[in-house]
Protein backbone atom coordinates (compact mmCIF):
# COMPACT_ATOMS: atom_id res chain seq x y z
CA UNK A 1 0.00 0.00 0.00
CA UNK A 2 1.79 3.47 -1.27
CA UNK A 3 1.63 6.18 1.19
CA UNK A 4 -1.61 8.20 -0.45
CA UNK A 5 -3.15 4.66 -0.56
CA UNK A 6 -2.58 5.12 3.22
CA UNK A 7 -3.69 8.58 3.79
CA UNK A 8 -6.76 8.12 2.13
CA UNK A 9 -7.83 5.52 4.15
CA UNK A 10 -6.96 7.11 7.55
CA UNK A 11 -10.19 8.13 9.23
CA UNK A 12 -8.41 11.21 10.33
CA UNK A 13 -8.49 12.47 6.64
CA UNK A 14 -12.62 12.22 6.56
CA UNK A 15 -12.65 14.20 9.50
CA UNK A 16 -10.59 17.00 8.16
CA UNK A 17 -12.36 16.67 5.17
CA UNK A 18 -15.90 17.10 7.05
CA UNK A 19 -14.26 20.15 9.21
CA UNK A 20 -13.24 22.26 6.11
CA UNK A 21 -16.77 21.43 4.48
CA UNK A 22 -18.42 22.69 7.59
CA UNK A 23 -15.65 25.89 7.69
CA UNK A 24 -17.74 26.61 3.85
CA UNK A 25 -21.01 26.19 5.19
CA UNK A 26 -21.24 28.53 7.71
CA UNK A 27 -18.87 31.21 5.92
CA UNK A 28 -20.03 30.98 2.89
CA UNK A 29 -23.04 29.05 2.40
CA UNK A 30 -24.81 30.23 5.71
CA UNK A 31 -23.61 33.73 5.00
CA UNK A 32 -24.51 34.66 1.29
CA UNK A 33 -26.83 32.07 -0.23
CA UNK A 34 -28.97 30.26 2.43
CA UNK A 35 -29.25 33.03 4.94
CA UNK A 36 -31.28 34.24 7.96
CA UNK A 37 -32.15 38.25 8.01
CA UNK A 38 -32.87 37.62 11.86
CA UNK A 39 -30.13 37.72 14.52
CA UNK A 40 -29.57 37.26 18.25
CA UNK A 41 -25.92 38.56 17.61
CA UNK A 42 -26.68 42.23 18.12
CA UNK A 43 -28.70 41.60 21.45
CA UNK A 44 -25.37 39.22 22.60
CA UNK A 45 -23.44 42.57 21.91
CA UNK A 46 -25.52 44.57 23.72
CA UNK A 47 -24.84 42.74 26.79
CA UNK A 48 -21.48 41.96 26.70
CA UNK A 49 -20.78 46.04 25.93
CA UNK A 50 -22.67 46.21 29.32
CA UNK A 51 -20.18 43.68 30.86
CA UNK A 52 -17.11 45.15 29.69
CA UNK A 53 -17.89 48.40 30.80
CA UNK A 54 -18.51 47.24 34.44
CA UNK A 55 -22.15 46.59 34.62
CA UNK A 56 -23.23 43.51 36.93
CA UNK A 57 -25.20 40.70 35.09
CA UNK A 58 -28.53 40.51 35.94
CA UNK A 59 -28.65 43.27 38.41
CA UNK A 60 -27.30 46.44 36.49
CA UNK A 61 -28.01 44.85 32.90
CA UNK A 62 -31.10 42.11 32.28
CA UNK A 63 -29.72 39.11 30.68
CA UNK A 64 -32.21 36.54 30.24
CA UNK A 65 -29.80 33.72 29.79
CA UNK A 66 -28.31 31.21 32.44
CA UNK A 67 -24.81 33.03 33.38
CA UNK A 68 -22.01 30.70 31.76
CA UNK A 69 -23.44 31.95 28.72
CA UNK A 70 -22.03 35.41 29.50
CA UNK A 71 -18.64 33.41 28.68
CA UNK A 72 -19.54 33.15 25.25
CA UNK A 73 -21.49 36.37 24.45
CA UNK A 74 -18.41 38.72 26.34
CA UNK A 75 -15.39 36.57 24.64
CA UNK A 76 -15.84 38.11 21.44
CA UNK A 77 -16.88 41.44 22.15
CA UNK A 78 -13.41 41.56 24.21
CA UNK A 79 -11.61 40.42 20.70
CA UNK A 80 -13.71 42.66 18.83
CA UNK A 81 -15.11 46.16 19.85
CA UNK A 82 -16.65 47.22 17.42
CA UNK A 83 -19.95 45.24 16.33
CA UNK A 84 -18.52 44.49 12.97
CA UNK A 85 -15.52 42.53 14.51
CA UNK A 86 -17.71 41.37 17.31
CA UNK A 87 -20.11 39.78 14.59
CA UNK A 88 -17.04 38.07 13.21
CA UNK A 89 -15.67 36.73 16.52
CA UNK A 90 -18.38 35.44 17.52
CA UNK A 91 -19.72 33.49 13.82
CA UNK A 92 -16.31 31.99 14.47
CA UNK A 93 -16.28 30.80 18.31
CA UNK A 94 -19.73 29.23 16.54
CA UNK A 95 -17.95 27.23 14.06
CA UNK A 96 -15.75 26.36 16.66
CA UNK A 97 -18.79 24.95 18.29
CA UNK A 98 -19.49 23.17 15.41
CA UNK A 99 -16.34 21.81 15.02
CA UNK A 100 -15.96 20.33 18.58
CA UNK A 101 -19.49 18.61 17.98
CA UNK A 102 -17.98 17.09 14.49
CA UNK A 103 -15.06 15.97 16.82
CA UNK A 104 -16.83 14.14 19.67
CA UNK A 105 -19.24 12.59 16.88
CA UNK A 106 -15.49 11.29 15.27
CA UNK A 107 -14.86 9.92 19.07
CA UNK A 108 -18.12 8.33 19.34
CA UNK A 109 -18.13 6.07 16.59
CA UNK A 110 -16.96 2.69 16.45
CA UNK A 111 -13.22 2.50 15.42
CA UNK A 112 -14.54 -0.19 12.88
CA UNK A 113 -16.74 2.36 11.36
CA UNK A 114 -15.99 4.93 8.83
CA UNK A 115 -16.82 8.56 10.38
CA UNK A 116 -18.82 9.60 7.20
CA UNK A 117 -21.13 6.94 8.51
CA UNK A 118 -21.80 9.83 11.20
CA UNK A 119 -20.26 12.77 10.11
CA UNK A 120 -22.94 13.00 6.79
CA UNK A 121 -25.84 12.51 8.65
CA UNK A 122 -25.21 15.35 11.30
CA UNK A 123 -23.68 17.88 7.91
CA UNK A 124 -27.37 16.70 6.41
CA UNK A 125 -29.47 17.83 9.39
CA UNK A 126 -27.73 21.03 9.93
CA UNK A 127 -28.26 21.90 6.62
CA UNK A 128 -31.78 21.16 7.59
CA UNK A 129 -31.67 23.41 10.31
CA UNK A 130 -30.17 26.01 8.68
CA UNK A 131 -28.36 28.98 9.38
CA UNK A 132 -30.39 29.98 12.45
CA UNK A 133 -27.55 27.65 13.79
CA UNK A 134 -25.14 30.61 12.69
CA UNK A 135 -26.91 33.42 14.04
CA UNK A 136 -27.71 32.33 17.88
CA UNK A 137 -25.90 30.84 20.76
CA UNK A 138 -27.77 27.17 21.24
CA UNK A 139 -24.60 25.32 19.70
CA UNK A 140 -22.54 26.10 22.54
CA UNK A 141 -24.83 24.06 24.79
CA UNK A 142 -25.55 21.27 21.94
CA UNK A 143 -21.98 21.39 21.96
CA UNK A 144 -21.47 20.59 25.61
CA UNK A 145 -24.73 18.03 25.84
CA UNK A 146 -22.88 15.98 23.15
CA UNK A 147 -19.69 16.46 25.03
CA UNK A 148 -21.12 14.81 28.02
CA UNK A 149 -22.70 12.15 26.48
CA UNK A 150 -19.55 10.98 24.71
CA UNK A 151 -17.73 10.78 28.29
CA UNK A 152 -20.64 9.22 30.08
CA UNK A 153 -20.41 6.55 27.42
CA UNK A 154 -16.90 6.52 27.76
CA UNK A 155 -17.12 5.97 31.34
CA UNK A 156 -15.12 9.35 32.02
CA UNK A 157 -18.04 10.75 34.46
CA UNK A 158 -16.56 13.13 36.28
CA UNK A 159 -16.04 14.59 32.98
CA UNK A 160 -19.63 14.08 31.68
CA UNK A 161 -21.00 15.61 34.73
CA UNK A 162 -18.67 18.62 34.61
CA UNK A 163 -19.68 19.37 30.96
CA UNK A 164 -23.49 19.10 32.10
CA UNK A 165 -23.19 21.07 34.18
CA UNK A 166 -21.44 24.24 32.12
CA UNK A 167 -24.38 23.35 29.56
CA UNK A 168 -26.92 23.62 31.82
CA UNK A 169 -25.21 27.25 32.92
CA UNK A 170 -25.58 27.93 29.33
CA UNK A 171 -29.02 26.96 28.53
CA UNK A 172 -31.12 25.12 31.65
CA UNK A 173 -32.27 22.30 29.29
CA UNK A 174 -29.08 19.95 29.54
CA UNK A 175 -30.39 19.42 33.07
CA UNK A 176 -32.56 17.49 31.90
CA UNK A 177 -30.44 14.68 31.25
CA UNK A 178 -28.93 14.47 34.75
CA UNK A 179 -31.85 11.70 35.15
CA UNK A 180 -30.59 9.98 32.24
CA UNK A 181 -27.00 9.53 33.22
CA UNK A 182 -27.85 8.60 36.27
CA UNK A 183 -30.49 5.59 35.27
CA UNK A 184 -27.80 4.21 32.42
CA UNK A 185 -24.85 4.58 35.04
CA UNK A 186 -23.42 1.54 36.91
CA UNK A 187 -23.14 0.82 40.36
CA UNK A 188 -25.73 1.40 43.92
CA UNK A 189 -28.33 4.11 43.50
CA UNK A 190 -27.32 6.07 46.21
CA UNK A 191 -23.92 6.39 45.35
CA UNK A 192 -24.36 6.96 41.88
CA UNK A 193 -26.70 10.00 43.01
CA UNK A 194 -23.84 11.04 45.35
CA UNK A 195 -20.98 11.58 42.93
CA UNK A 196 -23.21 13.28 40.17
CA UNK A 197 -24.48 16.00 42.82
CA UNK A 198 -21.45 16.21 43.69
CA UNK A 199 -19.56 16.90 40.29
CA UNK A 200 -22.90 18.31 38.92
CA UNK A 201 -23.32 20.89 42.20
CA UNK A 202 -19.74 22.19 43.15
CA UNK A 203 -19.25 23.37 38.76
CA UNK A 204 -22.79 24.95 39.43
CA UNK A 205 -21.53 26.55 42.44
CA UNK A 206 -18.21 27.64 41.01
CA UNK A 207 -19.70 29.15 37.93
CA UNK A 208 -22.58 31.05 40.09
CA UNK A 209 -20.65 32.10 42.74
CA UNK A 210 -19.15 35.33 41.49
CA UNK A 211 -22.81 36.43 40.75
CA UNK A 212 -23.44 35.14 44.32
CA UNK A 213 -21.10 37.54 46.32
CA UNK A 214 -21.64 40.75 44.29
CA UNK A 215 -25.62 40.36 44.02
CA UNK A 216 -26.88 37.43 45.16
CA UNK A 217 -30.81 38.63 44.65
CA UNK A 218 -29.94 39.26 40.91
CA UNK A 219 -30.99 35.85 38.94
CA UNK A 220 -34.62 36.35 40.56
CA UNK A 221 -35.55 38.80 37.61
CA UNK A 222 -33.83 35.67 34.97
CA UNK A 223 -36.35 32.87 36.54
CA UNK A 224 -39.03 35.02 36.79
CA UNK A 225 -38.85 35.90 33.59
CA UNK A 226 -38.90 33.02 31.94
CA UNK A 227 -41.45 31.34 34.80
CA UNK A 228 -43.93 34.11 33.54
CA UNK A 229 -43.74 33.81 30.27
CA UNK A 230 -47.11 32.93 28.29
CA UNK A 231 -47.54 30.49 25.17
CA UNK A 232 -45.18 30.98 22.34
CA UNK A 233 -46.42 31.66 19.05
CA UNK A 234 -44.58 28.57 17.18
CA UNK A 235 -45.37 26.23 20.16
CA UNK A 236 -47.71 22.93 19.81
CA UNK A 237 -49.85 24.87 22.42
CA UNK A 238 -49.97 27.35 19.59
CA UNK A 239 -51.43 25.01 17.19
CA UNK A 240 -54.19 23.66 19.62
CA UNK A 241 -55.05 27.36 20.10
CA UNK A 242 -55.16 27.49 16.19
CA UNK A 243 -57.33 24.82 15.59
CA UNK A 244 -59.39 25.49 18.45
CA UNK A 245 -60.38 29.00 16.79
CA UNK A 246 -60.97 27.30 13.50
CA UNK A 247 -63.57 24.97 14.94
CA UNK A 248 -65.32 28.60 16.71
CA UNK A 249 -64.41 27.28 20.21
CA UNK A 250 -62.24 30.32 20.77
CA UNK A 251 -60.15 33.76 19.33
CA UNK A 252 -56.90 34.04 19.25
CA UNK A 253 -54.42 36.95 19.32
CA UNK A 254 -50.74 37.75 19.05
CA UNK A 255 -48.85 40.20 20.81
CA UNK A 256 -44.59 40.70 21.59
CA UNK A 257 -44.42 39.81 25.16
CA UNK A 258 -40.79 38.83 26.83
CA UNK A 259 -39.01 39.56 23.73
CA UNK A 260 -41.13 36.92 21.63
CA UNK A 261 -44.27 36.54 19.72
CA UNK A 262 -46.93 35.14 22.04
CA UNK A 263 -50.61 34.18 21.45
CA UNK A 264 -53.33 36.16 23.86
CA UNK A 265 -56.73 35.25 24.54
CA UNK A 266 -59.02 32.87 26.49
CA UNK A 267 -57.20 29.58 25.22
CA UNK A 268 -53.79 30.92 25.76
CA UNK A 269 -54.98 31.97 29.22
CA UNK A 270 -55.95 28.60 29.89
CA UNK A 271 -53.21 26.43 28.32
CA UNK A 272 -50.34 28.74 30.22
CA UNK A 273 -52.10 27.10 33.04
CA UNK A 274 -51.67 23.58 32.34
CA UNK A 275 -48.26 23.84 30.02
CA UNK A 276 -46.27 23.13 32.93
CA UNK A 277 -48.13 19.85 34.18
CA UNK A 278 -48.30 18.36 30.65
CA UNK A 279 -44.22 19.28 30.66
CA UNK A 280 -43.89 17.23 34.17
CA UNK A 281 -45.88 14.52 32.74
CA UNK A 282 -44.03 14.47 29.65
CA UNK A 283 -40.57 14.25 31.01
CA UNK A 284 -41.55 11.67 33.41
CA UNK A 285 -43.06 9.44 30.49
CA UNK A 286 -39.52 9.72 29.14
CA UNK A 287 -37.55 9.00 31.66
CA UNK A 288 -39.74 5.78 32.49
CA UNK A 289 -39.02 4.62 28.97
CA UNK A 290 -35.43 5.35 29.08
CA UNK A 291 -35.72 3.48 32.90
CA UNK A 292 -37.57 0.36 31.49
CA UNK A 293 -35.24 -0.08 28.67
CA UNK A 294 -32.04 0.59 30.99
CA UNK A 295 -33.17 -2.37 33.52
CA UNK A 296 -33.18 -4.85 30.72
CA UNK A 297 -29.05 -3.86 29.75
CA UNK A 298 -26.42 -4.98 30.95
CA UNK A 299 -23.81 -2.29 32.32
CA UNK A 300 -21.94 -2.39 29.30
CA UNK A 301 -24.95 -1.76 26.96
CA UNK A 302 -26.23 1.22 28.59
CA UNK A 303 -22.91 2.93 28.43
CA UNK A 304 -23.47 2.39 24.12
CA UNK A 305 -23.40 6.02 22.78
CA UNK A 306 -25.97 4.92 20.67
CA UNK A 307 -28.72 3.93 24.04
CA UNK A 308 -26.81 7.38 25.64
CA UNK A 309 -28.00 9.76 22.69
CA UNK A 310 -31.07 8.13 22.20
CA UNK A 311 -32.19 8.27 25.60
CA UNK A 312 -31.13 12.01 25.93
CA UNK A 313 -32.91 12.56 22.36
CA UNK A 314 -36.17 11.21 23.69
CA UNK A 315 -35.89 14.06 26.66
CA UNK A 316 -35.04 16.32 25.22
CA UNK A 317 -37.72 15.68 22.37
CA UNK A 318 -40.39 15.34 24.87
CA UNK A 319 -39.49 18.60 26.85
CA UNK A 320 -39.47 20.61 23.58
CA UNK A 321 -43.00 19.49 22.13
CA UNK A 322 -44.88 19.97 25.37
CA UNK A 323 -43.00 23.28 26.40
CA UNK A 324 -44.77 26.54 26.34
CA UNK A 325 -41.93 28.14 24.20
CA UNK A 326 -40.58 26.17 20.99
CA UNK A 327 -38.40 28.51 19.07
CA UNK A 328 -36.43 27.62 15.71
CA UNK A 329 -33.62 26.94 17.02
CA UNK A 330 -34.48 24.81 19.70
CA UNK A 331 -33.89 21.96 17.05
CA UNK A 332 -29.98 22.31 17.31
CA UNK A 333 -31.09 21.06 21.05
CA UNK A 334 -31.15 17.63 19.92
CA UNK A 335 -29.15 17.97 16.57
CA UNK A 336 -26.01 16.22 17.72
CA UNK A 337 -27.42 12.96 19.18
CA UNK A 338 -29.96 12.14 16.32
CA UNK A 339 -26.77 10.44 14.16
CA UNK A 340 -26.12 8.25 16.77
CA UNK A 341 -29.83 6.96 16.84
CA UNK A 342 -30.27 3.24 17.41
CA UNK A 343 -31.78 0.88 14.51
CA UNK A 344 -34.05 0.33 13.04
CA UNK A 345 -35.74 3.60 12.87
CA UNK A 346 -32.55 5.88 12.28
CA UNK A 347 -33.21 6.91 8.84
CA UNK A 348 -36.75 7.58 9.74
CA UNK A 349 -35.45 9.74 12.46
CA UNK A 350 -33.28 11.94 10.41
CA UNK A 351 -35.79 12.65 7.83
CA UNK A 352 -38.50 13.49 9.90
CA UNK A 353 -36.11 15.84 11.94
CA UNK A 354 -35.11 16.97 8.14
CA UNK A 355 -38.20 17.67 7.55
CA UNK A 356 -39.05 19.66 10.89
CA UNK A 357 -35.83 21.72 9.78
CA UNK A 358 -36.67 22.87 6.76
CA UNK A 359 -40.33 23.65 7.58
CA UNK A 360 -38.89 25.60 10.21
CA UNK A 361 -37.15 27.28 7.70
CA UNK A 362 -39.91 28.02 5.68
CA UNK A 363 -42.34 29.68 8.78
CA UNK A 364 -38.86 31.49 10.37
CA UNK A 365 -37.78 33.59 8.68
CA UNK A 366 -39.97 32.95 5.25
CA UNK A 367 -43.05 33.56 6.35
CA UNK A 368 -43.03 34.28 10.23
CA UNK A 369 -44.88 37.95 9.38
CA UNK A 370 -47.85 35.92 7.59
CA UNK A 371 -47.89 33.91 10.63
CA UNK A 372 -47.87 36.47 13.34
CA UNK A 373 -50.99 37.65 10.85
CA UNK A 374 -52.76 34.27 11.18
CA UNK A 375 -52.10 33.67 7.18
CA UNK A 376 -53.62 29.91 6.95
CA UNK A 377 -50.73 28.35 5.01
CA UNK A 378 -48.43 29.67 7.37
CA UNK A 379 -50.35 28.17 10.31
CA UNK A 380 -50.61 24.77 8.67
CA UNK A 381 -47.23 24.84 8.21
CA UNK A 382 -46.85 25.38 11.80
CA UNK A 383 -49.19 22.54 12.56
CA UNK A 384 -46.99 20.14 10.07
CA UNK A 385 -43.73 21.13 12.07
CA UNK A 386 -44.69 20.34 15.48
CA UNK A 387 -47.13 16.88 14.29
CA UNK A 388 -43.98 16.02 12.56
CA UNK A 389 -41.73 16.77 16.26
CA UNK A 390 -44.48 14.95 18.13
CA UNK A 391 -43.97 12.20 15.54
CA UNK A 392 -40.36 11.83 15.94
CA UNK A 393 -40.71 12.18 19.76
CA UNK A 394 -42.83 8.98 19.46
CA UNK A 395 -40.55 7.53 16.99
CA UNK A 396 -37.07 7.69 19.03
CA UNK A 397 -39.04 6.23 22.43
CA UNK A 398 -40.19 3.27 20.13
CA UNK A 399 -36.44 2.85 18.76
CA UNK A 400 -35.36 2.28 22.78
CA UNK A 401 -37.45 -0.78 22.78
CA UNK A 402 -34.65 -2.98 20.00
CA UNK A 403 -31.97 -0.97 21.69
CA UNK A 404 -31.95 -4.40 23.90
CA UNK A 405 -32.81 -7.87 23.92
CA UNK A 406 -33.28 -11.14 26.50
CA UNK A 407 -29.84 -11.92 27.42
CA UNK A 408 -29.30 -7.92 28.13
CA UNK A 409 -27.38 -7.05 24.75
CA UNK A 410 -27.69 -3.97 22.48
CA UNK A 411 -28.93 -5.98 19.19
CA UNK A 412 -28.70 -1.53 17.35
CA UNK A 413 -25.21 -1.19 17.82
CA UNK A 414 -24.30 -4.59 17.48
CA UNK A 415 -25.62 -4.05 13.72
CA UNK A 416 -23.21 -1.28 13.00
CA UNK A 417 -20.10 -3.39 14.28
CA UNK A 418 -20.91 -6.32 11.86
CA UNK A 419 -20.54 -3.31 9.04
CA UNK A 420 -24.10 -2.61 7.74
CA UNK A 421 -24.43 1.19 7.74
Amino acid sequence: MTAVERRRDDPRWQLAGFALAHVAIFAGLFRGVYTMPYSGTGLYYQYASAIVAGQVPYRDVFIEYPPFAIVFFTLPRVIGASFRWYYVWYQVLIVAADLAVLASLYAARERSTAPWRVLAPYTALLLAVGPIALQQYDLFPAALTILAVVCFAQRRDAAAWVLLALGAMTKVYPALLAPVFLMLADGPVATRIRRAALVFGVTCIVVLLPLLIVAPSSLERMIAFHSERGIHLDSVYATIAFAARALGLTFVGVAVTYRSWNITGPAADMLTRVAMPVLAVALVASYAVVRRHASRLGADARRDVRVVATSSALVLLAGLVTSKVLSPQYLIWVLPLLPLAVRPHRGLVWALFAAAGFLTYYIYPLHYPDLVAHDPWAIAALAGRNLLLIALTLIVAGSLRVAWDSDGSAPGWAVDRAGAA
